[in-house]
């Protein structure tokens, strides 16, 4: 829905790259070494992208489900506030992780802007 993204110029963004055509994302990787190995096969590590996603569930949880468990109570997230660098992940990825597990979806994503302090960026880590 249109108040899925905001503000309107990241939802413009998102909604720009997916009209460019969509292809099938790996789950995993083998162009580098570091990362959780996926079992079975020593060559392949599990993609940042969806390890993250399950350390956010796990912590809640999952796959308790049940109700009055941590993750009835807190998933799907109200807001989910990213920053812009990383908005296509988390509107785009994680919405297809997520439905493709059967999972809800946030309600709504919000991409801030740069933080920063004394005009210099301030890290993610």
């Amino acid at each position: 829905h249109p108040d899925f993204i905001a503000p309107k110029s990241r939802r413009n963004e998102v909604v720009s790259f997916v009209k460019g055509g969509l292809k099938d994302l790996s789950i995993s990787r083998t162009t580098f070494d570091w990362g959780v190995p996926v079992p079975g096969d020593d060559d392949h590590v599990m993609y940042v992208w969806l390890d993250a996603l399950t350390n956010y569930m796990s912590a809640l949880g999952y796959p308790n489900k049940e109700e009055g468990s941590n993750f009835d109570k807190f998933w799907p997230a109200s807001l989910h506030v990213v920053g812009k660098d990383i908005l296509r992940f988390h509107a785009v990825y994680w919405p297809a992780f997520l439905l493709a597990a059967g999972l809800p979806l946030p309600k709504r994503i919000f991409a801030h802007g740069w933080w920063t302090k004394d005009g210099e960026k301030i890290s993610k880590s």
